[in-house]
């Protein structure tokens, strides 16, 4: 089994790691310090667990999962925070993670949620029926423009968020002008400043 864990905090993530290893079931962690280098490596790899930070330097864990939402692949999330509070863990639900540990839990708690999670459920399993966290004051732009932008927002250009997505130039040009459409925007500057303005 392969798991990728998503954590800039060095000592932690080394540490799990060993303790996931040490669970037995051939179990091969590999450790990424920030989002952006784990979702280059799924282009040629599909891990059977992402386990992942929510607060990183560049992009965040929440911004990750939207992207991991538009790859299309399945891989089931567990996020791994310090700072889980009712709003955050109603985001991550909405964004698709499939259960949530304190980094603060027992060994026996890693290993009850990894298996939780990748046996198809949930952990914990209330975790299944929590509130996603929206309200009535939607997000304009649609699940896959919202990746776009999320990827806009870290310098990359619609080439290399083409290739991120798997997805062809052409459609990300289509959702970028869709999206400038949407925010009555007319460059990338605008649109990223006008995003900003709104909290997306």
């Amino acid at each position: 089994m392969l798991f990728y864990l998503v954590d800039d905090h060095q000592m932690f993530a080394e540490a799990l790691k060993n303790i996931i290893e040490g669970f037995g079931h051939n179990c091969t962690v590999r450790v990424f310090p920030d989002a952006r280098p784990a979702l280059e490596q799924l282009k040629s790899e599909n891990p059977n667990l992402i386990i992942l930070d929510l607060e990183m330097e560049g992009m965040g864990g929440t911004d990750m999962l939207k992207i991991l939402s538009q790859h299309g692949l399945e891989i089931p999330v567990l996020v791994c925070s310090g700072n889980l509070t009712p709003h955050n863990m109603g985001e991550i639900k909405a964004a698709g993670a499939r259960g949530f540990l304190r980094k603060s839990e027992s060994i026996t708690e890693v290993k009850e949620a990894i298996i939780a999670v990748i046996e198809g459920g949930y952990y914990p399993p209330e975790f299944r029926d929590a509130l996603t966290g929206k309200t009535g004051n939607e997000n304009p732009l649609s699940p896959r423009q919202q990746a776009i932008l999320t990827l806009m927002k870290s310098g990359m250009s619609n080439g290399e968020i083409a290739d991120m997505l798997f997805l062809s130039p052409n459609t990300i040009k289509t959702h970028v002008r869709l999206m400038y459409d949407t925010l009555n925007v007319s460059s990338r500057i605008e649109c990223l400043n006008k995003a900003r303005s709104l909290g997306l």
